[in-house]
């Protein structure tokens, strides 16, 4: 060893920099499977309508067949670099990401930019089955329709009707297109008859595009419905439409048998309201509840239905686990605890705010119905999601209002004192309740924010005492005063009294 102190380095060894890679269900992947979307089902019209009515022009299809073209090639690009979940944790590693790619869709999605429009220079002339291989990529629908149910607020029922609805639409496209395919197929075999009569329609091929397509879109709507008669006159026409037929049924039959499902279950709160609201009847006719009493009963579960489409707004996130439970609860309630006076101190300490968050409970409050009473001792404080409350006074007369944010009632959590006032709903309520109770056991596990608590408390208490003292002391003086003039009113009557009669005695005298 020598006789130098050694150095130690004490740097931190340089960090690896993450490999760039795409969030899978981040902003740019859902904006860039929008586009690849629209991509793709231009490709579905396009393509089929091309092969299907013969349309061998290509310089006015140069621009979008080459742009789609580069699209799906960025496609793959963004694809090999879009992370992907194995078990509930997010896969970021390149090359893990890479190998989940070649072993799913990336040889469909190659083989469908494949540049097979090159081969027509060697052909007499161009032809739309050079794109046929584009079509490859309509198997990402499912992926897109899936990534769609992930990132939207619909209904999972409104997606499904959509995608069936898109389904049918998409089908009858591609066989109005593979019917005309096969009335020119027909037409070039016997050029002397055409087979104009499997579509019913005379001259047919000298039709502008748009009637032809007409005619073909309606024929496979009716057709795959099977209540069309198709007349074919060869062997190609018969089976074409026994398989359109059968496709077309099948297709139908379970289409038509999930939308109904879906349709009915589009809101299967109102159904429950319904059967609950069946039984509640039920109940006050049996037990002869008073006609205004069932009203009211009533108006309650309307209103709640209405508001929350019947789901019990405690039970709604019993399901979550602790932790989602506990954000969903501080998105919805911590802007109006941090609003409270009381609270002022603590409202940058979310542990603090999260556990009173989590105590508060629900409540649902009738027009016209007392929340408190003047006089009464309390213990819950309020907190007003919604609705409107009147402050009244003694005399029924209306001292303030308030409002969605409001709350009071927040000097009952730690004294017991009475209400100085009574409160009564104007509108359906929402609101929240902190109990003293609850606000103690809170306490206990943040003493440091309880002493501050405390004193704010103490300060606003001593207020509403010496404004209650104030109130007191103008009442009793107000009752001496008007003593002191009923004194003084007395006294002048009994000097006038004693007046009168002395008069009489002098009078009497005389």
């Amino acid at each position: 060893k020598s006789g130098k102190d050694s150095v130690v380095n004490l740097e931190k060894p340089p960090e690896k920099k993450e490999p760039f890679v795409i969030q899978q269900e981040g902003k740019f992947r859902n904006r860039w499977d929008c586009i690849i979307f629209c991509v793709v089902v231009f490709i579905l019209i396009t393509v089929p309508l091309r092969i299907g009515f013969d349309i061998r022009a290509w310089k006015p299809w140069l621009a979008p067949d080459y742009l789609t073209d580069l699209l799906l090639v960025v496609d793959i690009v963004i694809c090999s670099m879009t992370t992907y979940e194995v078990d509930g944790e997010m896969v970021k590693d390149r090359k893990l990401i890479w190998q989940n790619y070649l072993k799913g869709l990336f040889f469909f999605d190659l083989a469908s930019v494949l540049p097979l429009d090159f081969i027509w220079i060697w052909l007499p002339s161009y032809t739309p089955w050079l794109r046929a291989n584009r079509l490859i990529r309509v198997i990402r629908f499912p992926y897109y329709f899936s990534q769609w149910e992930k990132v939207t607020s619909l209904k999972p029922s409104v997606i499904r009707i959509f995608k069936s609805t898109f389904v049918i639409l998409g089908l009858a496209h591609v066989i109005g297109c593979g019917f005309f395919l096969v009335i020119i197929i027909e037409g070039m075999m016997d050029e002397t008859n055409g087979n104009k009569d499997f579509t019913g329609t005379d001259n047919i091929l000298d039709k502008p595009l748009a009637s032809k397509y007409i005619r073909a879109f309606y024929w496979s709507f009716v057709t795959m419905t099977g209540y069309n008669n198709t007349n074919p006159h060869t062997q190609l026409e018969t089976i074409f439409s026994i398989v359109v037929t059968m496709v077309g049924i099948s297709l139908f039959a379970t289409i038509i048998g999930t939308v109904g499902s879906l349709v009915t279950n589009l809101d299967s709160s109102a159904l429950y309201f319904r059967q609950k609201m069946d039984g509640i009847n039920d109940y006050m006719k049996y037990k002869r509840i008073p006609q205004d009493l069932q009203n009211e009963v009533r108006n309650y579960y309307t209103y709640l239905w209405k508001s929350g489409k019947g789901l019990d707004k405690n039970k709604v996130l019993d399901d979550l686990p602790p932790y989602l439970k506990t954000k969903m609860s501080v998105i919805l309630n911590s802007e109006i605890i941090k609003k409270v006076p009381l609270f002022q101190q603590c409202k940058d300490d979310t542990d603090f705010i999260n556990e009173i968050v989590k105590c508060l409970k629900p409540r649902v409050c009738l027009p016209n119905s007392f929340i408190v009473r003047k006089g009464e001792v309390g213990n819950e404080m309020f907190f007003i999601s919604r609705g409107e409350l009147n402050v009244v006074s003694e005399d029924d007369k209306v001292v303030f209002t308030l409002k969605d944010g409001g709350f009071f009632g927040e000097i009952a959590l730690l004294y017991d004192t009475k209400r100085t006032a009574s409160i009564v709903a104007r509108t359906y309520c929402d609101m929240f309740v902190l109990t003293k109770e609850d606000f103690k056991k809170v306490m206990k596990k943040f003493p440091v924010q309880s002493k501050g608590i405390k004193e704010i408390a103490k300060e606003r208490f001593q207020s509403i005492v010496d404004a209650e003292k104030k109130k007191e002391e103008e009442k009793n003086a107000d009752e001496q005063e008007r003593e002191g003039e009923n004194e003084a009113s007395n006294a002048e009557q009994e000097n006038g009294v004693r007046n009168e009669e002395e008069s009489m005695d002098k009078k009497d005298e005389e």
